[in-house]
């Protein structure tokens, strides 16, 4: 249990809660002043928990056991009988209860926003007179405001009148359905607005004590309790009750100068305050001393609670007005080194924790002793409490704290209206005979010392198997051996002896049971399944026989085990959800200062109706999206309702969008894309116009650069245009001089025609052969000098003299200004050389077949048939090249 330490402080203290609401949490624990406790029925309560601890002592004893098993410990005899055998202990119990413990936990307190619990209200909500006819005048009051809007927006539309003028006032029949009552709302509009706002109140209501449980950390708490429940079988949670909290503070203060007068500044100063909150907590079963007569909370007539406190938490009741200052102090300083009495049990705790004597030593603590019960009207009146006569007979909840001997510190009267026992109990097995359960621990128990008992039986028959045990005759063996040294190809030496003596070492051979004691574990294995009907793939291991070794055989083995595990939230529910909560919201309509969460509501427990089901279906959903997940299944399936259910089971139905999110956001997304596309299509016509702007401008810099390049080209076109008519004009210039000179060497060869007529046939078959032909048939040589030249022979047709010549140009004939520049430089070298003339002055002809030459220009070939024809040109007899510039003289003409 909590106290708080707070002190009281001299000043004033706002708090937020109203005064009446923090008196009444001082009263809970001081209905009476403590001058007036009942101290006679001090030494009656002592007596009745002495004879309670008595009647819990085999209960101790069962506890201790279920702790050693749980623990992994024998009994302190069972474990002096094993002597230096095995003592091995597999504890099967542990995992059992962890087991459960995480299953049962998970489920009652889920990891999501779910709860285990819900408040709502009643069918019918009890509401006062005074608060229906409160409802009952709002919308009256509500309903005239209507009609009264009504007739202004009435006269609003109708305007003013045709005339101009303003419309006339109601007439006295009109006025006095304006100042008449409204009627009388019907009684099912007033039941259904009291039913709103009592589901919002307790909405609010649900708020705040499921802050409350967070604060007071009831899961923490409420796990503990289900930890003793699933070991010892019962499992205690206390609460709510009423604690008083000190906090701190701040607010603003005036600055005093030395004179103790304000200065004008203010600075922030802490105050501490105190404030009423609900009280939880775990109650271990070794400080639970409940009426063992009974075997129901109900059946009860007392219930103690042992408290071992140190002197500063004894010191902390003496601080609270409710509880008798004077008496504790005189407690602590009657005994300064504690007051406290070491139970049996304390003692097998300390030594099966293995803790040290220091640390179980429990010398400066106090026992308080807190007592929860009834007490008769007669023995109040008897101790001096004021009990009308005909309640005498009557019992009366009442809450005593008392001291080891006997002395009253504390005695009040049911502190919260409609809260008895403050005590929740939570079952594992429900004992019918007494008041406090089975665990886990008991279950087992057989199963679980069999397990052991084998076991230990395994490693003792593998320990004595595992190598040979000798017979040894140590008068037979040889001076000096030792028959304890035994190893691999041990050799040992013995006495001769008569042949009856028999072998000095002898082999005893121990028969081996290992597998016929492993399949005994196995069997007392899956009988702890059965018992505890907790089997062992709840935990999570691959089971592969029976069932259990597919999928869907498993999961209908989980629904099996689920309907046990329902069994314990169901038990946790009603033993201590449901009166917890209600108790709980019986503090918050006695003690919470907001109105606004107050009605009349019923507490609901939801983890056995809910959560197991909840997760049966999450499953089985999961194996049907599944099994589903296939091209012939999945066009049957609504696979969005699928997704919806899947979230709802795993509560989370905010991640998953409704059929009308899915459709605005695919409408939005269509508006999106139309959008994107547009823009998308704008930026596409942008990117093309500013496409073709770029073309534009890149054909009209490629068009300059083209002009420019053209206005180069056609300068250097100009200059060659230029150039080329200069090397017309000279090659001009050079043909009228190449005319010249042919015309020059042709006057030339005419001269020598004219005065040698017969060399005229030569010329013309050389300028035929040349390329020449004739145009001109008029023999203006023939006419000029001796007779007609006779046509040879030996050719087809010889011109006659005189004929014109024109060149028929060839690509290997030499033209006729090269001829006629050879003939020149042929009659030029005659000259030269001082060669004849004729009686004309023209040179004669020196040709080697010509009988007038001192010397041939080539020697006379030795066969005349190779004399050269008439008109063929004479070989260089150095080079034998034939042709102009072969730098022979011409003698063109040969016989004609």
């Amino acid at each position: 249990m909590t106290y708080d330490r707070a002190t009281p402080t001299d000043e004033a203290i706002p708090a937020p809660y109203p005064k009446e609401y923090v008196a009444s949490a001082e009263r809970a624990f001081s209905d009476k002043p403590t001058e007036q406790l009942m101290d006679g029925l001090g030494s009656n309560f002592i007596a009745e928990f002495q004879k309670a601890e008595m009647d819990r002592q085999p209960t101790e004893d069962r506890w201790l056991t279920d702790l050693r098993q749980y623990k992994g410990k024998y009994e302190p005899e069972e474990e002096t009988k094993m002597g230096n055998r095995s003592k091995s202990f597999v504890r099967k119990t542990r995992v059992k209860v962890k087991t459960v413990d995480s299953r049962v936990g998970d489920l009652l307190f889920p990891a999501g926003n779910d709860k285990n619990w819900n408040i709502e209200p009643t069918p019918v909500p009890n509401v006062s007179k005074d608060d229906r006819q409160v409802i009952v005048d709002q919308l009256m009051q509500a309903a005239q405001q209507m009609m009264q809007a009504q007739a202004q927006a009435q006269a609003q539309q109708a305007g003013p009148a045709p005339d101009g003028s303003q419309p006339a006032a109601p007439g006295p029949q009109a006025r006095p359905m304006q100042q008449q009552n409204v009627a009388r709302p019907p009684d099912k509009l007033v039941d259904d607005l009291i039913m709103a706002q009592v589901k919002e109140a307790a909405r609010e209501m649900s708020k705040v004590i499921d802050d409350q449980l967070v604060e007071a950390r009831y899961k923490q708490q409420a796990l503990l309790v289900l930890h003793s429940g699933h070991l010892y079988g019962t499992g205690v949670l206390k609460g709510p009750l009423v604690e008083m909290r000190v906090r701190t503070r701040f607010r603003r203060q005036p600055v005093l100068d030395a004179e103790k007068q304000p200065t004008g500044r203010t600075k922030w100063a802490p105050y501490s305050e105190r404030y009423p909150v609900p009280f939880v907590d775990y109650v271990p079963l070794w400080r639970f001393y409940p009426d063992m007569s009974a075997t129901t909370l109900d059946q009860c007539q007392f219930i103690y609670e042992l408290h071992n406190m140190t002197p500063s938490q004894l010191y902390a009741l003496a601080e609270r007005s409710s509880f008798n200052r004077k008496r504790i102090l005189d407690h602590l300083l009657a005994n300064p080194d504690g007051c406290t009495t070491r139970r049996d049990h304390e003692v097998q705790l300390q030594a099966l924790g293995e803790r040290t004597s220091k640390q179980g030593d429990i010398t400066g603590q106090y026992e308080v002793l807190e007592r929860w019960g009834y007490v008769k009207g007669c023995k109040l009146k008897e101790n001096g409490v004021e009990v009308p006569p005909d309640r005498e007979q009557e019992s009366f909840f009442c809450n005593v704290w008392l001291l080891p001997d006997g002395t009253i510190i504390k005695a009040v009267l049911q502190p919260i209206d409609g809260v008895t026992w403050p005590y929740h109990l939570y079952y594992f097995d429900k004992d019918e005979t007494s008041i406090f359960g089975e665990g886990l621990s008991s279950i087992m128990r057989d199963d679980q010392t069999m397990i052991n008992a084998t076991t230990r039986m395994i490693l003792d028959n593998a320990a004595i198997t595992s190598g040979p045990m000798l017979e040894v005759v140590a008068d037979l063996l040889a001076a000096g051996e030792d028959p304890n040294d035994i190893r691999a190809w041990k050799v040992f030496l013995r006495k001769k002896a008569d042949a009856n003596s028999g072998p000095a070492v002898k082999v005893i051979e121990v028969p081996n049971h290992l597998e016929d004691l492993q399949r005994i574990v196995n069997q007392f294995d899956k009988n702890a399944d059965e018992v505890s009907a907790i089997p062992r793939y709840v935990t999570g291991e691959n089971a592969t026989d029976g069932a259990a070794g597919t999928s869907s055989g498993l999961s209908m083995l989980m629904g099996a085990v689920n309907i046990v595990i329902k069994d314990l939230i169901t038990g946790y529910d009603e033993g201590v959800t449901v009166p917890f909560l209600q108790g709980l919201y019986h503090w918050n309509m006695k003690f919470n200062p907001k109105d606004s969460i107050k009605g009349d509501f019923d507490v609901y427990a939801r983890g056995s109706a809910s959560l197991v089901a909840k997760e049966v279906r999450s499953r089985q959903l999961n194996e049907f999206a599944q099994l589903t997940m296939n091209p012939e299944d999945g066009k049957f399936i609504k696979r969005h309702k699928l997704m919806q259910a899947r979230a709802e089971a795993l509560e989370l139905t905010d991640v998953v969008m409704t059929e009308d999110e899915v459709k605005a956001e695919s409408e939005g997304e269509a508006a999106q894309r139309q959008q994107q596309m547009a823009m998308e299509m704008q930026a596409a016509q942008l990117a093309e116009q500013q496409a073709k702007v770029g073309k534009l401008t890149s054909d009209a810099a490629l068009a300059n650069k083209r002009a420019e390049e053209s206005a180069v080209q056609a300068q250097v076109l100009t200059a060659k245009v230029k150039e080329t008519l200069a090397n017309i004009d000279q090659i001009v210039a050079n043909t009228v001089s190449t005319r010249v000179e042919a015309v020059f060497a042709a006057l030339q060869a005419g001269g020598v025609a004219t005065s040698r007529p017969t060399i005229a046939p030569a010329g013309d078959e050389i300028l035929r052969s040349s390329g020449f032909k004739d145009i001109n048939g008029d023999p203006a040589i023939a006419s000029l000098n001796g007779p007609p030249v006779q046509e040879d022979p030996g050719t087809n047709a010889l011109m006659n003299r005189g004929q014109r010549f024109e060149v028929e140009p060839r690509g290997d004939d030499a033209p006729a200004g090269d001829l006629a520049e050879a003939a020149m430089l042929a009659q030029q070298q005659e000259e030269a050389n001082g060669q004849p003339q004729d009686e004309q002055g023209m040179p004669l002809p020196t040709d080697g077949a010509d009988g007038g030459d001192v010397q041939p220009d080539v020697p006379a070939p030795a066969n005349t048939d190779e004399l050269p024809s008439p008109g063929q040109m004479t070989p260089d007899p150095q080079t034998g090249m034939v042709g102009r510039r072969s730098g022979m003289n011409t003698d063109d003409i040969e016989n004609a």
